[in-house]
């Protein structure tokens, strides 16, 4: 059961990041990650009991705002413990987005090769799919593999 509930934190927070980081960003720019982040966190058992999306969405809405006047109220933040669980699935939406960045980033023709590659094709089949010989396809993928790495390790 706790899975499920994480399940649907994690897409709510999936559809929604976004939207509520532009809209605390018209309160507070520099905290809105972590305002939209607190929300969710303060308003866990609240989601979870939301009949809908609209209400869920309405809920957040309302939550932020008021995480965002606090801020600028009390001019510190106002977070509380982030259950460990949580955390994990805000880390992992935001690597897993953060990936897709960096795969944008790629050149087209290796961009397609590693999108294929993570869809779980094999090299062999991504030469056929994509009508290119098999050492041309996996010189893509080693180049597209070896990109991300280096950006990776220049955000550490």
């Amino acid at each position: 059961m706790t899975e499920d509930k994480e399940k649907i934190i994690a897409h709510l927070y999936c559809k929604l990041k976004h939207e509520l980081r532009v809209y605390a960003a018209r309160f507070c720019p520099e905290e809105a990650e972590d305002i939209v982040h607190q929300a969710f966190v303060n308003g866990y058992e609240h989601i979870l009991a939301g009949r809908n999306e609209s209400e869920q969405r309405s809920y957040l809405y309302s939550t932020v705002k008021n995480l965002c006047l606090n801020f600028l109220r009390d001019a510190r933040p106002v977070y509380t413990e982030t259950p460990p669980e949580l955390m994990t699935e805000f880390v992992v939406v935001d690597t897993h987005d953060y990936m897709h960045e960096l795969i944008d980033r790629l050149p087209r023709r290796e961009r397609t090769i590693l999108e294929l590659a993570l869809e779980g094709y094999s090299t062999k089949e991504i030469a056929e799919q994509i009508k290119m010989e098999y050492n041309t396809v996996r010189h893509y993928k080693k180049e597209a593999y070896t990109k991300i790495r280096q950006a990776l390790k220049n955000e550490i």
